[in-house]
């Protein structure tokens, strides 16, 4: 049994792994996406302003680059515990009824982000005969992100199940992620 504890606890941190990486890369896409949204918007400003001659793209391009950012984002934000949390229902509860109602919660979600996978795979496809307003793309490209959003966040949801469900079988907490570890009441 502990054999076949250690080997899963070793494939959580190889899918852990590979949702670092991911959530990595989605916030340094993000912090690219921003700067870049930023100019844009600075450059709307100032020929809008100063030239008198306004980009009509800019509001386009800016809303595409803020929806992109927050989809880029989700899967860091979810692995890492920035997502809002109400503690003061949990922090009288002791360590595994938390880790209990946090793999109920976890669970919810994953079925939620399967849902909504699917849901977000119809938007790309109808997005294809929709076209952005001021720019010469079809709206599919932009909504692209969503599907790949929620697949990562639907890898992200499976570890940290993974993570709790292993946590309370074998009553440890080695599989804890830093800002996950339940604490005991004082």
């Amino acid at each position: 049994m502990a054999d076949r504890g250690q080997r899963t606890l070793a494939a959580l941190d190889t899918l852990g792994a590979f949702n670092r990486g991911i959530g990595a890369a989605g916030v340094f896409a993000a912090s690219a996406l921003i700067a870049l949204m930023t100019v844009f918007v600075i450059l709307g400003v100032f020929f809008r302003y100063v030239l008198n001659d306004s980009l009509t793209w800019v509001e386009d391009v800016a809303l595409i680059l803020m929806v992109t950012t927050a989809f880029i984002v989700a899967p860091h934000a979810f692995r890492s515990g920035a997502n809002v949390a109400i503690e003061l229902f949990t922090a009288p509860l002791p360590a595994a009824a938390v880790r209990v109602l946090r793999l109920v919660i976890n669970m919810l979600i994953l079925w939620i982000v399967y849902r909504y996978f699917f849901e977000s795979l119809a938007l790309v496809n109808r997005g294809w005969g929709i076209r952005v307003n001021t720019v010469p793309i079809a709206w599919a490209w932009p909504y692209m992100i969503v599907p790949v959003a929620f697949a990562a966040m639907a890898l992200v949801a499976v570890e940290l199940i993974g993570r709790d469900i292993w946590a309370l079988l074998m009553r440890s907490k080695a599989a804890d992620l830093p800002h996950d570890m339940p604490q005991e009441p004082e």
